[in-house]
């Protein structure tokens, strides 16, 4: 995934309301290409209608922004009403898991099966409720969802040592050439690497992982649409990916020559101009707050080990230390970390569960299982 709260905020040239939806910040009214008002604004259908070359959209994101998600539900809704023939690509999902979406779709294994064998939440990690209502709507309408992403086993190995550090059979699961990077791009990657620098990788690793990123994520997007040339493809990715068409669109059209079109969501980009054809600029939403257990893991042999404990950890009182393995989620098995992730997907701040869990003392093993009260945020009460 691209760093993409980590750049430079970038920019556009024309400014959009998502339907529904205020801007909550007032594009400036003196730049060149000019923004217009937002008052003024044409809706982000109108827009879509207008697009000079929708055969393929794309449309970033900042990754934990639940309104960023909505603009890319509206944009393939109305893909989908306008053409019917439409598919969805994301940069969520990584090619080797294709087969796991496609039986999503076709209604052979149902959501949490999709999210274990996809290794979603070992891969991915983000709150899965950000994406569900768009891979819902993929599911409900039939409308494929293709994995772009490479392997994180080899965007790791990169991320280590290079491309160099690849076997050849590991190299071959990636595309053949890498396309020439421009001199901005490089400087974008150099300022996400510098605001985070780690001491086990160089700049030269960090940056054949994005080109492997965005190259693996163009190159599978590039052969679905050759594979599938009567249907439209929308394509979801970080922003970092779609800004300035050098991440993932220009490596789509220099592979299939089609351009498509570039859309942004967020008032951070009304800064440089070329950064999109569009910027859609939407009213701030978020999800409601999440239960939580307060506490550190790691998924291992089948486990999931408690790695330590948050200060508030509700799992504090009851005895629960650093080391206990989770067993139990409600008599719902949790052998790993997406499947505890699964059985607290849909919970609220102070909903009650029952957590079974194992506690090993010099070599004796014993478990019980507690009533635990979530952690987290919780909604104001009504009056």
């Amino acid at each position: 995934m691209w760093l993409n709260t980590l750049l430079t905020p970038l920019l556009i040239g024309l400014a959009l309301v998502a339907p529904a939806a205020q801007a909550d910040t007032a594009p400036p009214a003196d730049i060149d290409p000019p923004v217009l008002a937002v008052g003024q604004a044409p809706t982000l259908q109108q827009t879509l209608e207008n697009l000079k070359d929708d055969r393929i959209v794309f449309v970033g994101e900042t990754h934990t922004r639940y309104d960023h998600h909505l603009v890319q539900l509206e944009t393939l809704k109305f893909l989908h009403r306008k053409y019917g023939e439409v598919a969805l690509g994301v940069e969520w999902f990584q090619f080797p898991f294709q087969s796991v979406l496609d039986d999503y779709v076709a209604g052979r294994i149902d959501e949490a099966q999709m999210l274990a064998r996809s290794g979603y939440f070992d891969r991915w990690r983000f709150d899965y409720r950000l994406y569900r209502p768009i891979l819902r709507y993929a599911r409900d309408n039939g409308i494929a969802i293709v994995a772009l992403n490479a392997p994180a086993e080899l965007t790791r190995k990169i991320g280590q040592g290079g491309l160099k550090s690849l076997s050849a059979a590991e190299r071959a699961r990636l595309p053949a050439t890498y396309g020439p990077a421009s001199a901005a791009y490089r400087e974008r990657v150099r300022t996400a690497f510098e605001a985070h620098p780690r001491q086990d990788q160089g700049f030269e690793d960090f940056f054949e992982v994005m080109q492997t990123w965005d190259e693996t994520m163009a190159k599978t997007a590039s052969d679905y649409v050759k594979a599938h040339p009567g249907r439209h493809l929308l394509v979801l990715a970080g922003s970092g990916h779609v800004m300035f068409g050098d991440g993932i669109p220009d490596r789509v059209e220099r592979r299939t020559g089609i351009r498509g079109a570039r859309l942004l969501v967020g008032a951070e980009h009304l800064e440089q101009p070329h950064v999109a054809d569009f910027v859609v600029l939407s009213e701030a939403r978020t999800l409601p707050p999440a239960g939580q257990l307060g506490v550190f893991l790691n998924s291992a042999d089948a486990r999931v080990i408690v790695q330590g404990l948050a200060e508030d950890s509700v799992l504090k009182p009851l005895g629960v230390v650093k080391g206990d393995v989770i067993v139990a989620i409600d008599d719902t098995p949790t052998p790993d970390f997406a499947g505890l992730k699964l059985a607290l997907l849909d919970r609220a701040p102070g909903d009650e569960i029952r957590m079974r869990y194992r506690h090993d003392d010099r070599g004796v093993s014993t478990e019980a299982t507690v009533a635990v009260r979530l952690g987290g945020a919780q909604p104001p009460a009504h009056p």
